[in-house]
């Protein structure tokens, strides 16, 4: 074996292994659907989501729903109206239905009629407040 079919086998190896350790880190950060809450009159659906590697972080039984995450509200045609980070999924369970939006008290809200939603951080101290695209 000589010096230069060594060096390719070790390039080939060492592209293999990056290329392998990139789709590991890619599927780990893509999230992953937690749960689906439909709207009472079935226009909306708020779609809750965390991302893959927090389901390898170490809980005790029971403590699933305790991983951080998203609630992304989307109407029947698939418009998105808004993604809010939530400390952990299962507060998606307290999402009320309003007139106009929804609401997710401590967390943030959405107004459908203006495209618009709003959340805090978690010490309740900075507002965001953006358009939904």
């Amino acid at each position: 074996m000589g010096a230069n079919t060594l060096k390719r086998s070790l390039l080939i190896f060492g592209g293999l292994v990056l290329a392998i350790a990139a789709g590991i880190s890619i599927w780990l950060f893509s999230e992953a659907e937690y749960l689906r809450i439909k709207s009472p009159d079935g226009a909306y659906t708020a779609v809750v989501t965390y991302r893959r590697l927090e389901s390898y972080r170490p809980t005790f039984p029971g403590q699933s729903g305790d991983k951080s995450g998203y609630i992304r509200i989307e109407d029947s045609e698939g418009a998105n109206y808004g993604k809010i980070p939530v400390g952990m999924v299962s507060m998606s369970r307290d999402l009320e239905w309003t007139e106009d939006g929804a609401d997710l008290t401590m967390v943030g809200e959405w107004n459908f009629p203006k495209r618009e939603y709003r959340y805090w951080n978690d010490a309740q101290t900075k507002e965001y407040v953006k358009k939904a695209n």
